[in-house]
């Protein structure tokens, strides 16, 4: 059954029995309601239309309708990700910042990261030191020297910073990974964390059309004085 005729069945439905308001199939009268029917249909369709586009959970949601929300959001847009990520991606930013205080606890990050698709894991920079207090590590530390190697006398690889080796993954104020890389951390590393796969250490996959929007994901969120080193492989 099409739209127009439910619609004219359940106008049939309001009308009294009496015999004045019969409406007998070919008369001028239900041809009349037929014609009411279209705009009442294009009416109701339009309507739909407008509530499909406003909230990204459902099948309606098109392309165009997440390019316009990105637009007004302030996202990165990029078409050629899947519309089921970026729609995941929106419903975040517009559920942002809900009601949750703790916004700058790194659980906070872990789940609004989630909430956008991204399947990663955010893990503070402390670690028991086995005394009973509490230490930082370099991400060569944290993996035990895997994939670590040196800066120094041009021989550049990844890994540690420390003397002069850098970790070359790192966000701190830029959506570009370039920039930030030129970022000098120091020693105290106090004030960083983590973001790769689950265990620590592990690296976790981000879709590289994506890798703006996550970048951009982790600056909105994160205390603006830390630095992240990602476990991230761009795939």
């Amino acid at each position: 059954m099409t739209l127009q005729e439910t619609i004219l069945k359940l106008t049939k439905q309001l009308y009294p029995t009496g015999r004045a308001f019969k409406m007998p199939a070919g008369s001028f009268f239900e041809k009349l309601h037929k014609a009411l029917a279209v705009s009442e249909a294009s009416a109701f369709s339009a309507a739909k239309s407008i509530l499909d586009s406003a909230i990204p959970d459902n099948t309606n949601f098109t392309e165009q309708d997440a390019t316009d929300w990105e637009r007004r959001l302030g996202m990165v847009s990029n078409p050629v990700v899947a519309l089921s990520d970026r729609k995941l991606a929106i419903q975040r930013k517009l559920n942002h910042p809900g009601t949750i205080p703790a916004r700058q606890n790194y659980r906070y990050l872990e789940g609004q990261l989630q909430a956008a698709g991204f399947d990663v894991y955010v893990y503070e920079n402390r670690f028991d030191d086995g005394m009973g207090g509490l230490i930082t590590k370099t991400p060569g530390e944290l993996t035990g020297g895997g994939g670590v190697g040196t800066a120094q006398f041009g021989d550049f690889q990844f890994g540690d910073f420390q003397l002069g080796n850098v970790f070359d993954n790192i966000i701190v104020n830029y959506i570009n990974e370039g920039v930030d890389n030129n970022f000098s951390i120091g020693n105290n590393l106090r004030s960083t964390f983590f973001i790769g796969g689950n265990p620590i250490g592990s690296y976790a996959g981000v879709d590289a059309d994506r890798k703006d929007e996550f970048r951009q994901l982790i600056l909105r969120i994160k205390p603006v004085q830390t630095v992240g080193f990602l476990f991230i492989n761009y795939v």
